[in-house]
C-alpha cells in the first residue's frame, strides 16, 4: 500500500473516530487536518536513478552536543499541539541546527499506550509533524527534518499503570541522519 494511501486510510479512520465517539474537540482537530492540503504525491524514479548521498538519511552517532540539545519533547495526553514550557527545547534545536547546517535529523513521534493502534499512528506522525512544522517556521529547511511515528509501539516505559508513566511515552525523540 503506497504511503499516501496509507495517510488517506489513517484520515478516515481518525474522522470516523472523532465523529463516532469523540469530543467536539478532537473533531475540530479532525475537520482542520482534512482541510490541510495534501502532500504531493511522489514520484517514482527516473530507470537507471542511483540515490546520493544527499537523498539517503543514514543514522549517525550523535555527538555530546547533538545529545545534549536534541532531546524529548513531551505532549499532553491526547494532543499533537506543542506545550509552552517544551518551546524552548525547540528553540535548542532550532539554533543547533541553524549552527550545523550539514546535520540532518528524523522527528520520530511516540503515543502511551491507551488507544488504537492505528490512532496512535496518527497522533504520533502528527506530533513529529507539529515538531517538523515549527522548525521549519523558526527557519529551518524542511528538506533537513524527516518525520515518523512509532505510534504506541516504541514506549519509553512500557506496561504503564500510572498517569506519571504515561506522560514519559507522549513524546518526539531525534535522530541524526547525516552529517
Amino acid at each position: 500500500m503506497s504511503f499516501s494511501r496509507l495517510l488517506g486510510s489513517l484520515l478516515i479512520s481518525m474522522t470516523l473516530l472523532a465523529v463516532l465517539g469523540g469530543c467536539s474537540k478532537k473533531r475540530k482537530k479532525v475537520q482542520e487536518m482534512l482541510q490541510q492540503p495534501a502532500a504531493e504525491a511522489e514520484k517514482a524514479p527516473e530507470p537507471g536513478y542511483v540515490p546520493s548521498d544527499e537523498d539517503s538519511f543514514i543514522e549517525q552517532q550523535m555527538d555530546a552536543e547533538a545529545e545534549q540539545t536534541l532531546v524529548a519533547v513531551y505532549f499532553a495526553f491526547d494532543s499533537y499541539d506543542l506545550r509552552r514550557e517544551e518551546i524552548g527545547k525547540l528553540e535548542k534545536v532550532g539554533a543547533f541546527l541553524t549552527k550545523h547546517t550539514s546535520v540532518r535529523v528524523l522527528a520520530e513521534g511516540h503515543c502511551d499506550e491507551r488507544g488504537s493502534n492505528e490512532y496512535n499512528m496518527g497522533l504520533g506522525e502528527n506530533r513529529a509533524r507539529s515538531v517538523k512544522d515549527w522548525l521549519s517556521a523558526y527557519g529551518i529547511s524542511p528538506n533537513r527534518i524527516e518525520s515518523s511515528s512509532y505510534g504506541e509501539e516504541a514506549p519509553a516505559l512500557p506496561n504503564c499503570a500510572t498517569r506519571e508513566c504515561h506522560a514519559n511515552n507522549r513524546r518526539v525523540v531525534w535522530k541524526v541522519l547525516s552529517k
